[in-house]
């Protein structure tokens, strides 16, 4: 059996729809090193048939536990190259972009995180522009934490050996609990904390669809911001101060950003940044005193992606 170069790990629950649009853009690929891991934790019938695929080769898992994180760790366990390869089922890879990982990495060599571009598709009917983007055209390598998150979990590829060695991801964290985001974050800070490099690749593009209305993008931008505190308030709750510093930032532009909003009139940016700001409180305020103890479990279902 022919071992791959780059793993694909896919969490997916109850979005057939979306999920069969992200297999079939890496089915475009002509990268042919490849395997695409469909981690799925729908509540019917699998939301794929294992099997069905032209490009990379596809293997399919049921994931008995609820949440995004613990699905990839799952993947994790069951990926057979020695890179990782990162995206959600409501996005498309460009053509290219298995190849830009693969190319890269044999540049980098194992001791570099990767992530890369991460753009709006166009709102589809009546939903609104996507969140969770990164448009910068400038490459740029992050050797240590800062106060910003430099890690997105739509489009992020790291060596299999670094991932299990930093204890992959927090089951407490990310969609699918009650923290519902931030696994990413977490994730990402921790590497840095340990003096792994990310390195930032304009070139690495996923599209971002834009498929949801805007109720339910305020209800995402909550669950951000839950996510978003509990991560801050679990290191803190660890004794790390930088998190006391950077939550009290988060909550000024959170506050400027809804500032913003009000004065220009703009009503779905004043409820998203409303809505994100009380997340960020509360999230914080329970982890800072708990740890996230109480939120290990997977306790909704994968709402906040």
């Amino acid at each position: 059996m022919t071992i791959p170069r780059i793993s694909v790990l896919i969490a997916t629950a109850d979005r057939p729809e979306l999920l069969a649009g992200c297999l079939k853009s890496l089915s475009a690929t002509r990268f042919t090193e490849a395997e695409v891991l469909i981690l799925d934790q729908s509540r019917n019938a699998p939301a794929f048939p294992a099997g069905d695929a032209n490009g990379p080769a596809f293997r399919y898992f049921r994931c008995a536990r609820r949440g995004k994180s613990a699905a990839l760790n799952l993947g994790l366990k069951e990926a057979r190259a020695p890179w990782l390869a990162f995206t959600d089922d409501d996005c498309l890879v460009a053509a290219d972009w298995l190849e830009v990982i693969g190319r890269t990495a044999l540049e980098t060599g194992t001791g570099s995180v990767l992530t890369g571009r991460v753009v709006a598709e166009t709102p589809e009917g009546e939903a609104v522009k996507a969140p969770s983007l990164r448009e910068n055209g400038r490459e740029t390598t992050y050797t240590s934490p800062t106060f910003r998150d430099v890690l997105f979990g739509n489009n992020m590829v790291i060596p299999a050996n670094i991932l299990r060695a930093a204890g992959a991801f927090d089951e407490g964290l990310g969609p699918g609990t009650a923290a519902q985001a931030a696994e990413d974050n977490d994730l990402g800070y921790r590497l840095l904390r340990a003096g792994v490099p990310i390195r930032y690749l304009p070139t690495m593009v996923v599209t971002h669809r834009s498929w949801r209305r805007a109720p339910d993008q305020v209800r995402l931008y909550r669950g951000y911001g839950v996510g978003q505190g509990t991560f801050y308030g679990k290191h803190l709750h660890r004794g790390d101060l930088h998190m006391a510093a950077r939550m009290v930032k988060n909550v000024w532009e959170a506050g400027l950003d809804l500032g913003g909003a009000i004065v220009l009139g703009r009503r779905q940016d004043v409820l998203s940044s409303w809505a994100f700001a009380r997340g960020l409180v509360r999230g914080f305020v329970h982890a800072a005193w708990s740890g996230n103890r109480e939120r290990a479990g997977a306790a909704t279902l994968m709402e906040g992606r």
